[in-house]
């Protein structure tokens, strides 16, 4: 078996998407990343950006299951990143964000401790 096909079969390495928005397992369900933003925002003018773990219920916040961090992206530019615990906090992320031009999506990457890094992404665009 070669090193892409072991890959896609281990949670833990790589980042994990959904295949099929429409037809989620239940691991996918537990795991969807969400991106909310507006499609269109002005240069240089703070917006509100949220990331939530789980569709429709949050991600599981147990002591031995839970999300550690989400971090959030321009494309490929590093914003934020909100540090999680088990038991006191849910999977959710509030940013108050600027961008000076169009970094083609807003990226989200949450890492669970049993199932591995998650990605969630919305489209944006920065006008003048």
């Amino acid at each position: 078996m070669d090193t892409i096909m072991k890959c896609r079969e281990d949670l833990l390495c790589g980042v994990n998407r959904v295949e099929d928005p429409d037809n989620m397992s239940e691991l996918e369900r537990e795991h969807l990343v969400t991106v909310t933003a507006p499609e269109q925002v002005s240069a240089n003018e703070p917006f509100e950006v949220t990331v939530e773990v789980g569709e429709n219920m949050s991600h599981p916040q147990q002591p031995k299951h839970y999300i550690d961090f989400i971090d959030l992206y321009a494309g490929d530019t590093y914003i934020a990143r909100i540090g999680l615990t088990p038991t006191m906090t849910s999977p959710i992320m509030k940013a108050r964000v600027l961008l000076s031009h169009t970094h083609g999506a807003l990226r989200a990457f949450a890492h669970c401790n049993l199932h591995g890094t998650w990605e969630g992404r919305a489209a944006i665009e920065v006008f003048s």
